[in-house]
């Protein structure tokens, strides 16, 4: 890989961080209309779990989860947001196989997170996603509660 493509990816990832670490500010997944002077975000919509999952590039769901309910935002963007439930140790499985590029940190901004990533796909996914973010809730019970969301800006 060459030193360009190397910061270019290296820059991508702080850009897409920050527009995380700030909400998602003027991310896209809006709509405007500018006819009557408003400015409205697109709700989120249900869709099955099978269709987010496509998305990135994933069969199934990891073996362990339960509880999932998948949603879809679309603006100028598309997000896909897929929470589950799971086992810490199904855990770190499925993302050794699935995102082996994918670091969990501890030093997340939001509080309620006890561990965050954030991948840029290199290449991006078939299905249209190019970056997953993680964010993970431990459990006294030894489980995690996920968020795994893939969007494609």
């Amino acid at each position: 890989m060459s030193r360009i493509r190397k910061a270019g990816g290296r820059v991508g990832g702080l850009i897409a961080s920050l527009a995380l670490a700030l909400g998602c500010v003027g991310c896209g997944v809006g709509a405007t209309n500018p006819e009557r002077g408003e400015d409205r975000q697109t709700s989120a919509e249900k869709v099955p779990c099978r269709e987010a999952l496509r998305f990135a590039d994933q069969e199934r769901l990891p073996a362990g989860a339960r509880e999932a309910a998948c949603t879809m935002q679309h603006g100028i963007d598309t997000l896909y947001d897929i929470r589950f439930r799971i086992s810490r140790s199904d855990l770190d499985v499925w993302l050794a196989d699935t995102h082996p590029g994918l670091e969990l940190r501890t030093d997340c901004v939001q509080e309620d997170i006890d561990r965050c990533g954030l991948l840029t796909l290199d290449p991006y996914a078939e299905g249209g996603a190019e970056s997953v973010e993680l964010a993970v809730r431990d459990q006294s019970d030894g489980d995690a509660l996920v968020h795994y969301r893939s969007f494609d800006t």
